[in-house]
């Protein structure tokens, strides 16, 4: 058998790269897999992908490649070590034999050149390992969501819930998060057996109970401190969970184990515990604008800082800071006292509010977390608190609400502290030798749900509100899917960007924002049934660059008073923008017949140095002429461009712009800013100066139109039945 085995070839050695090739060869197997039409829609929790066996392969992979650095590492670099120090001496003896200094280029001898390239290469090994592992991790991704979708339709098509499946599945997850879980079965006679998983971490304790049947589930959320219990968790879990959306569920699960984690890490912080100080910050403010505004939860909403609704979307504090208007005027007046508080069925799954999520995520600078010992950043009127060596208390006025101040903690740096400082709360008293332990590298951040677009104008006036050095995040817009997720820290320059009637628009039809767009040719015309009366939209060339905003770190819990009404008048602008974009029927007993007698066109035109305006010509036309332009543009292919040197000034021109602290549309006729009728309507209205859109000059029933409808369509139909 020896002298067998010796005439065998001799096996190949394998390079460090050849060990990185397979790696990645192994990743991008399992990678296709994922990626067959089969793979992320169809995979079963437990195949087609064999799991296991790709593991497996990629342990062994990354063992054999271990070896070979580790063994690279051990014999070259060391041999090589050890030349380069040769080379060094043998220079330093040359010197001192010849007395002549020897140039320093000399010393770069063959062996210096192999471990330059050396490290060269292992650099670039770095960035291969860096590939490969965040392959590696993108397929974990791909492979957990695939199998919680996999079970969220196995327990939406089984009557008695899959609870095994579930079991496993919650299991799964909390490995995945790093919680720790223990499971423990009862048997409950005629309801059978209960299975309630337990989801532990440092703080967190979340107990799900699962039977044989879909309403014997229920789920629990408590803490080891001494932290209120709230409902609401429970409830918006167990939706989640009941509905089937496991994803979901899990997501609120990672939250929660973010929060923990944090908590015990940064003990003094006590992420949970602030979390509901925040919330309880926002309801307080909530409470303090009510009471100016006589408890009407519509002025709140136009005119406060929002509606604080904990505990509904996502783990934490939320702000509903925006209803369109279609939805406003839907809701029965019984459902506004329910909105505040926070009991009206369904408002988290209305499609088109604009909420505001609050978090944690880290700073470039230390920020005051609060101890158990301050309940609120907001003080109530009654709740004294003195100033101290760690806190002052400082008075804010309202933005909005003329006569309401609001009192806030605000924390000193401890530098600015003594060596002890007494400090006397609500009746309580604690000595502190330094709060140091409270500044720590997190701040909060608000997120809107869903990135909305926003001008330059409003980026700028959020940016100043939370602080002068603040980076709120942009998404960048690309049509190229390797840049999704991109973000920006600051606006691009304005050509880079895409417009924002072209962001609206691509919203309205859910189509890809395109890189840029250059502002040439308007939208197609679209047409609206409102009463009977057909309403034809068009739009403008472009005007107006935007981005997408996302995420605004915030300094302090009174930055919600100063940026909600910047995000609110951005989201009725876009309101009205997009009413040029939408067709259809505005009333539902309008007649949909395209014969109707009447008729209005209406060109529409915004402006980029005054980004919150609109001027809108209307006019009566005969639907012979609406019909026969809709039939040149569909034999052209393509939108007609807006001519306005011919438009007939037999019609009606009005200017509307979204004013800045309530975001209330104001309307002005052209007759009310001195326009004649014999002049190009459209083009004087362009170069009516912004000093004379005042509120005295404008149109009070009209402006009531445009506020209640927050549609051009319906300012166009108004003007029609009430002409000026």
């Amino acid at each position: 058998m020896s002298s067998e085995a010796a005439k065998l070839p001799p096996k190949p050695v394998r390079s460090i790269s050849d060990e990185f090739r397979e790696l990645q060869f192994i990743v991008d197997q399992f990678q296709n897999q994922l990626n067959t039409a089969d793979g992320t829609v169809g995979l079963h929790p437990f195949g087609p992908v064999n799991v296991e066996k790709a593991q497996t392969s990629f342990i062994g992979a990354c063992s054999r490649l271990r070896e070979a650095l580790t063994g690279y590492r051990d014999t070259t670099l060391v041999s090589w070590r050890q030349l380069l120090a040769s080379d060094v001496s043998q220079l330093q003896q040359q010197q001192q034999q010849t007395g002549v200094a020897m140039p320093e280029s000399m010393a770069v001898s063959a062996n210096t050149h192999r471990a330059v390239a050396a490290a060269q290469e292992l650099s670039d090994m770095r960035n291969i390992s860096d590939a490969v592992h965040e392959d590696a991790r993108s397929c974990s991704r791909i492979l957990f969501d695939a199998a919680s979708d996999s079970v969220s339709r196995a327990i939406s098509l089984s009557t008695v819930g899959q609870p095994s499946l579930l079991v496993e599945r919650l299991q799964a997850s909390a490995k995945k998060m790093g919680l720790a879980h223990y499971t423990d079965v009862q048997n409950h006679g005629e309801d059978g057996e209960i299975t309630t998983v337990t989801l532990a971490g440092g703080i967190l304790v979340i107990d799900v109970d699962i039977g044989s049947r879909k309403d014997q589930i229920k789920v629990k959320v408590s803490y080891v401190s001494d932290i209120e219990h709230d409902e609401r968790i429970d409830a918006l879990m167990l939706g989640r969970l009941v509905a089937g959306d496991i994803r979901g569920f899990e997501k609120l699960v990672e939250e929660m184990a973010e929060l923990d984690r944090l908590t015990k890490e940064r003990t003094p912080a006590n992420f949970i515990h602030n979390t509901f100080a925040l919330a309880a910050t926002l309801a307080e403010i909530q409470k303090q604008e009510l009471g100016a505004l006589d408890g009407d939860v519509k002025q709140l909403l136009s005119r406060g800082s929002g509606v604080a609704l904990p505990q509904v979307r996502h783990v934490g504090p939320s702000t509903l800071f925006f209803v369109p208007a279609v939805i406003r005027r839907g809701l029965e007046p019984e459902d506004w006292p329910a909105l505040e508080k926070n009991d009206l069925s369904g408002i988290a799954d209305i499609p088109g509010l604009r909420w505001l999520h609050y978090s944690w995520e880290p700073s470039s600078t230390p920020h005051c977390f609060l101890s158990t010992l301050f309940q609120k950043h907001c003080l109530q009127q009654d709740y004294m608190a003195e100033d101290s060596g760690l806190h002052t208390v400082v008075t804010v006025n309202h933005p909005n609400i003329h006569g309401l101040e609001l009192r806030f903690l605000e924390f000193k740096p401890p530098q600015q502290q003594g060596d002890s400082n007494g400090m006397q709360v609500d009746g309580q008293s604690e000595t502190k030798t330094s709060n140091s332990e409270f500044w720590i590298p997190y701040s909060i951040v608000a997120r809107l749900e869903s990135p909305m677009p926003a001008c330059a104008l409003t980026v700028k006036r959020i940016m100043t509100a939370v602080s002068s050095d603040a980076k709120v995040e942009l998404l960048a817009q690309s049509s190229d899917s390797a840049n999704e997720g991109a973000t920006l820290d600051s606006p691009r320059l304005l050509e880079d960007a895409p417009t924002l009637e072209n962001m609206v628009y691509c919203e309205c039809a859910e189509k890809p924002i395109a890189a840029t767009l250059v502002p040439t040719a308007c939208k197609p015309a679209v047409k609206q049934i409102i009463a009977g009366r057909t309403v034809t939209v068009e739009l403008d060339a472009p005007q107006i660059r935007a981005w997408a905003l996302h995420r605004i770190p915030l300094s302090h819990p009174r930055n919600v008073l100063s940026i909600v009404p910047v995000l609110r008048r951005q989201a009725v602008f876009n309101e009205l923008l997009a009413s040029c974009f939408s067709s259809g029927k505005l009333d539902a007993d309008a007649d949909a017949d395209a014969s109707a007698t009447s008729a209005s066109k209406v060109h529409a035109k915004t402006y980029a140095n005054d980004p919150f305006r609109i001027d809108i010509f209307v006019s009566d036309i005969a639907n012979s002429d609406l019909a026969e332009d809709g039939k040149r543009a569909k034999v052209d292919g393509s939108p007609q461009s807006m001519d306005t040197s011919n438009l007939d000034n037999s019609g009606q021109g009005v200017v509307l712009r979204v004013i800045e602290s309530t975001g209330d549309i104001l309307a002005w006729t052209h007759q009310s800013l001195g326009i004649s009728v014999t002049s190009d309507i459209l083009t004087a209205m362009s170069s009516v100066p912004i000093s004379s859109l005042t509120k005295a000059a404008s149109h009070a029933n009209l402006s009531a139109v445009a506020n209640i409808s927050n549609s051009i369509p319906m300012v166009a139909f108004w003007l029609s039945s009430n002409p000026q």
